[in-house]
């Protein structure tokens, strides 16, 4: 089963999109200096707009292709910014007014490092370690190998995790950048913090949230189910994560992912489901059904038992049809608008039987589980279950 898995996921991220380098010389551009330090103010404030750019090899391009944007002529050169096409090639106006065919793509920006003032991947970088490509010169859009697109791609990310504090507080990063850039940085923090680590059975830890991941249904379940392991079981932080340039919607749903072996496990499994947070319950769920899947075929009889209990558990939860998720009392039912009492539970006092016979409180019982609501709406039935929050 893991093996199929791997399988899948090694297919998968082949290089399935072409990687295009653009070569912008601002001496001899109709796009200058100028217009990239104004477009740089308006993407520092999240005003990205259209901006395209004319590819050479056009006929080898198409929406989601990369691209890693180069500097060439005079000054600080070399790549300073990288995306992907958001549109396929369309014909436009030649930019040098020659009148040649020129087509043109639009394009979403991953992250610009402006090159008049930091750092960038410099020129005698790239010649040392990519000799065969000109660096200096050349025409714009020119589609390279897969080995020279998985060169660049290191090179970007080593760059990125070299100049962190640059990335976080000069470079201008697009917000709406295509989430495949995180299933990417994902897959290659999961598979480097659980490098030579591995399971019951003698196989790499790594297949068990690859498999998680690829359960997801939507991208961020996808790169939650890739890391859902890599802060508990690894030396890797929230704050590491964080930095790497996940959303909060990722790290939340980490956050209540990753299980502190001081809390009982049960007690672990209902705070995610009284969180009200889907994505990590969805996750919960994908990893609890693999984590069966295997335990079974290895025979491991307690983390079978333990999963099967955990899964029953979110059963029962999700069983809860009448029952809200709320972090306060509410002021009236959301589905009827009658009031909503607190349920007192325990064996009563007389005071309590009176304030029952008066409609001020419900009497909920001496039995009380996880999911036993902390208010009601005597109306309508509908249950309030007060919501476990991880802030």
């Amino acid at each position: 089963m893991e093996l199929d898995i791997k399988l899948s996921i090694n297919k998968k991220h082949e290089y399935s999109h072409n990687t295009f380098i653009l070569r912008w010389n601002p001496a001899i551009s109709s796009y200058t200096m100028d217009r990239l330090n104004y477009d740089m103010e308006d993407w520092a404030v999240g005003y990205w707009g259209d901006f395209d750019w004319s590819v050479h090899e056009w006929q080898k391009a198409r929406k989601g292709d990369r691209f890693f944007m180069v500097r060439v002529g005079e000054g600080n050169t070399g790549i300073f910014a990288a995306g992907r096409f958001s549109s396929n090639p369309e014909l436009g106006e030649d930019w040098s007014g020659k009148g040649r065919e020129v087509y043109y793509m639009q394009m979403d920006f991953e992250a610009v490092f402006h090159p008049n003032r930091t750092a960038i991947i410099s020129t005698r970088e790239l010649e040392k370690e990519l000799p065969a490509i000109n660096w200096r010169g050349g025409h714009s859009g020119e589609m390279v190998d897969s080995e020279t697109a998985d060169r660049l791609e290191l090179m970007w990310r080593d760059f990125i995790g070299l100049n962190k504090s640059l990335y976080l507080h000069r470079a201008v990063k697009n917000k709406n950048y295509d989430s495949r850039s995180d299933i990417d940085k994902a897959i290659a923090i999961a598979s480097k913090a659980h490098a030579a680590d591995y399971d019951l059975d003698g196989n790499p830890t790594i297949l068990h949230p690859l498999a998680v991941g690829m359960m997801g249904q939507n991208d961020t379940e996808r790169i939650v189910g890739f890391l859902h392991d890599v802060v508990e079981d690894t030396q890797y932080s929230f704050e590491q994560l964080e930095e790497e340039g996940f959303s909060p919607e990722v790290i939340n749903a980490l956050r209540l992912l990753t299980h502190d072996k001081e809390t009982p496990y049960m007690e672990y499994v209902a705070r995610i489901c009284k969180s009200g947070n889907q994505t990590a319950l969805n996750v919960k769920l994908n990893d609890l059904r693999h984590n069966l899947a295997r335990g079974k075929e290895g025979g491991h009889t307690r983390c079978v038992e333990k999963h099967t209990r955990a899964l029953a558990f979110i059963e029962e939860f999700l069983a809860l049809e009448n029952d809200i998720l709320v972090d306060s009392q509410p002021e009236e039912c959301p589905v009827c608008k009658g009031k909503v009492l607190p349920i007192i539970y325990g064996f009563p006092t007389e005071e309590m039987g009176e304030k029952a016979r008066n409609g001020e409180v419900i009497l909920g019982g001496c039995i009380i589980t996880e999911f036993s609501p902390s208010w009601s709406c005597p109306t309508c039935g509908t249950n309030f279950i007060k919501k476990y929050s991880n802030n």
